[in-house]
């Protein structure tokens, strides 16, 4: 299992704080109440559908960075695309459309 160093909820925090968007239209955007926003920038850990909305609310790849931090032993998330094809399971495919797409 690869262990994580990175703290998605600050990493994410950083995103968002360079947009320029204030809470209220993140958590518009998100479908959630603001105060889900600070608990999103707490978290050390996050779901892959919810990092999917973020990273593209935000328009920054977190994935990369979760690679780097990994010991995956992947170079690209299209490297991570072949490792992930024959796997069934809907978050995983749904990471998958979203890895194709950027």
């Amino acid at each position: 299992m690869a262990v994580l160093n990175l703290h998605i909820g600050r990493l994410i925090k950083t995103v968002f704080e360079r947009s320029g968007m204030t809470v209220s239209e993140f958590a518009r955007q998100l479908n959630c109440e603001r105060t889900n926003i600070y608990t999103i920038f707490k978290r050390r850990t996050i779901d892959v559908e919810l990092l999917i909305n973020i990273s593209k609310i935000l328009k920054y790849n977190f994935f990369e960075d979760i690679l780097k931090e990994t010991d995956l032993n992947v170079k690209t998330t299209h490297d991570i695309n072949i490792r992930l094809q024959d796997c069934p399971d809907e978050k995983i495919i749904i990471l998958k459309e979203f890895l194709e797409k950027i």
